[in-house]
């Protein structure tokens, strides 16, 4: 019986122990430190994106740390390679949280990485702010929108950039119906066919047809053919990534579809004239910032210097790694500690805070960023501002 309630008091111990752990929120094993951690993939067919992202919160760490840190301790930054995977971003989270005392993570680079990690951070009460999962999930619940406490976005989110898109197909290119070629098995491209089309109509216009491919196809002929058959629209908007858009815009052009073409934040890639230079002259999309602003120069040629690489090789990935890591500092500045709870008070919080790329402020009932975003039109092999957009 002794036996038996000295197992009882020591369970007991262990509980309350647990709770007081919860109770105080989550700080770093070394408290003479802040652990932070990066998950994205760095090897796979996104590695590009991960390296540019974990370069530069490489080279802010060490910047941050040689100025004398946050709140007078010293960052160290952990990198975890997710493969662009769901599971693995799972199990690295709960590596960097149990094992390595990680307090928050930035990234990963993407919606479906995002909304992974967002379980994990949910249960253990650590807070993540994603660079470009625009998906409204990564924030927001599906089932009733409520805002999950622990996840943050840095981008915009797919309703605000349909929003945007929507709008501005409407009102300043003045057309009144579009068709949509999109991925069935992409958040991303769903969710922005979806807040497209509803922003769209919304104005008066009309989506007339809308055609669907798998991941990995790269023949979208029999898409594009039944659209050119349709041939009731001005515009094709195509919200896919860089290397889909080029492959399409080749073949519409090639089957004689001729209407101008609208798209993503995807879109910003250099490689994707290489796939398509001259089909996809004079498109138009939305982003987040401006990737041609004179206030980035100084970072650019930094990140060059340093790792021997264009930043701009990975869009604005490398830009919204900065703008999250500002935006995480400011929270620990703001709060004065550095435990997972605070810092997720101070982004929830966080208000006209001058970052990299935009003076960014959160929404604290979405958790996405308010944020000044741009219209670009590709014009050669530049992408050109030609409007921009700041969701109040």
């Amino acid at each position: 019986m002794q036996r038996n309630l000295r197992k009882y008091f020591a369970l007991a111990l262990v509980v309350i122990m647990a709770f007081s752990v919860v109770a105080c929120g989550k700080s770093s094993k070394d408290k003479n430190k802040i652990i932070l951690g990066y998950i994205g993939p760095l090897t796979g067919e996104s590695a590009l994106w991960g390296k540019v992202e974990s370069d530069t919160l490489k080279m802010l760490v060490e910047e941050t740390n040689t100025k004398g840190g946050i709140i007078g301790k010293q960052i160290e930054l952990k990198v975890y390679d997710n493969r662009g995977d769901a599971v693995e971003t799972t199990n690295a989270a709960r590596k960097a949280i149990q094992n390595d005392g990680v307090v928050a993570f930035i990234g990963p680079d993407s919606s479906s990485g995002a909304i992974a990690l967002d379980e994990v951070c949910e249960q253990y009460m650590v807070p993540h702010i994603t660079t470009c999962g625009t998906n409204y999930k990564v924030t927001q619940k599906e089932e009733d929108g409520s805002v999950r406490p622990y996840a943050f976005r840095i981008c915009l989110s797919d309703p605000q950039l349909g929003d945007i898109m929507g709008g501005y197909a409407y009102d300043k290119l003045g057309y009144k119906k579009v068709a949509i070629l999109y991925e069935i098995s992409s958040e991303y491209s769903l969710g922005i066919t979806q807040n497209f089309t509803d922003a769209f109509e919304k104005k008066g216009g009309k989506v007339t047809i809308k055609e669907a491919y798998k991941t990995g196809d790269v023949d979208f002929r029999a898409q594009l053919s039944k659209i050119k058959e349709f041939g009731d629209y001005d515009a094709l908007m195509i919200p896919a990534n860089y290397k889909e858009v080029g492959l399409i815009a080749k073949q519409s052009r090639a089957l004689g579809i001729n209407v101008p073409f609208l798209g993503v934040d995807a879109w910003m890639m250099q490689d994707l004239f290489t796939i398509a230079k001259d089909e996809v002259q004079n498109a138009i999309f939305p982003c987040a910032m401006d990737i041609n602003a004179e206030s980035l120069k100084g970072f650019k040629t930094t990140f060059q210097e340093k790792w021997n690489m264009d930043p701009d090789k990975g869009g604005t990935d490398a830009y919204l790694a900065y703008d999250c890591f500002e935006l995480v500092k400011h929270a620990i500045e703001t709060e004065g500690e550095a435990t997972s709870e605070k810092i997720r008070d101070g982004m929830e919080n966080s208000k006209d805070v001058q970052c990299l790329t935009s003076v960014i402020s959160m929404d604290p009932k979405t958790h996405n960023p308010i944020r000044t975003a741009t219209i670009f039109q590709i014009q050669g092999t530049s992408f050109v501002k030609v409007d921009e957009y700041r969701n109040e």
